[in-house]
Order: C-alpha cells, then structure tokens, then sequence
C-alpha cells in the first residue's frame, strides 16, 4: 500500500529515519546517523511532500518530492526501499506516486539530484569530464554493478547534465530528468518573422 508518510504514526516515520541510515550507510552525501536522517524526513514532509510503502505497519521504502523553480520542477529526494524488497516494484511504485503528485502540483519537470557515481559504477567515474562533457554524458555506460541511473532510465528519465567532481576528484553526480506530462513535449514553434505573417 502506498500512503502519504507525513500522516502515518511516530513508529513509521522512525522507521523512514531509520531506513535513510541503512539505505546509504557508506554513501558519502547519506545520514550518518538517526537525528539527521529524522531532520531530514521532517524537512521533505514540511517542504514538499513523502510517500510510503507500507505493508501492515512496517515500512518497506519511501520516496520524497521537493518543489524547485517555484513549483514548476520537482526534485525526487529521496528515494529508498529495504533492501530485502528491492528488485521487486516497490520503487517502481514510489516514483509513479511521486509522478502522480507532482503533476498534480504543476510540474513541468521531474528530476533526480543523486545519481552520484561515488564509486567507479560508471563510466562518467575517474574520468576528466571538463575535457567533453556532452560526449562523456552521450557515452555513459554502467560497468556491470547496476548503478542506480540505469533504474531510472527504464522509468522514461534521461541524463540532463552531471556535476563533475561532486562527490570528490572522479566522482560525478549524474542529473537525470523528464517532463511531467505523460507524453514528451515537442519545442515550440518559433515565432514567425514579420515578412511570414
């Protein structure tokens, strides 16, 4: 069942705090520790809103959307699932929720901040990105260890950018994106010249 976290009992949201600890123990931009991690959970409930899978009162994953671009873009922060239920459709259903909700709050745009390659997953990792970073981005491959971009390629998000050297020397964080409406958007034609109308 997928619920909104912010109205679920203490206990659940304890295990929100506690699962954000556990789901990126060694990540270099996780929580490191049960008070961040509740901070952290009580700030994307405050500032934009949290979903939950739940099964009875346990709490399998849960993801968070926060407004950007005053409201016109929504970031995906954050999102994680036990790992004894990955690779099951528990994230899957996350994100749709999270979809669902920010369009129904205007988005244009969805993204994900936090694809971070912390540890040579891919092939953006160790690499001089300033050299041609629109090749390198074109190029991205996984390396065999099923990094995290390629979960959210499958959901239709593209790779929009990438901050080289986020998470230290040769160490990306990926930006993957994708419009909120359920088709993708053509541009707009251009504005006609005075010698057309």
């Amino acid at each position: 069942m997928i619920a909104e976290l912010g109205g679920q009992p203490d206990a659940v949201r304890e295990q929100a705090a506690a699962l954000l600890v556990d789901g990126f123990d060694g990540h270099p931009r996780g929580w490191r520790d049960l008070e961040s991690a509740t901070e952290e959970a009580a700030q994307v409930i405050r500032q934009g809103f949290a979903f939950a899978a739940l099964a009875d009162t346990r709490l399998l994953g849960w993801i968070g959307g926060l407004p950007e671009y005053e409201g016109r873009v929504w970031e995906l922060h954050p999102l994680v699932v036990r790992r004894e239920h990955r690779l099951r459709g528990v994230g899957r259903a996350l994100v749709a929720a999270f979809e669902d909700e920010a369009r129904r709050r205007g988005a244009l745009t969805l993204f994900t901040l936090g694809t971070d390659d912390d540890g040579g997953q891919t092939s953006l990792a160790g690499v001089d990105l300033y050299e041609d970073v629109p090749r390198h981005i074109a190029e991205l491959r996984d390396l065999g260890s099923g990094h995290p971009f390629l979960f959210y390629r499958r959901l239709g998000y593209v790779v929009t950018g990438c901050m080289p050297d986020a998470n230290g020397p040769g160490r990306p964080d990926i930006y993957m994106s994708k419009p909120a409406g359920r088709e993708r958007r053509t541009s707009a034609a251009p504005e006609q010249t005075p010698a057309e109308r």
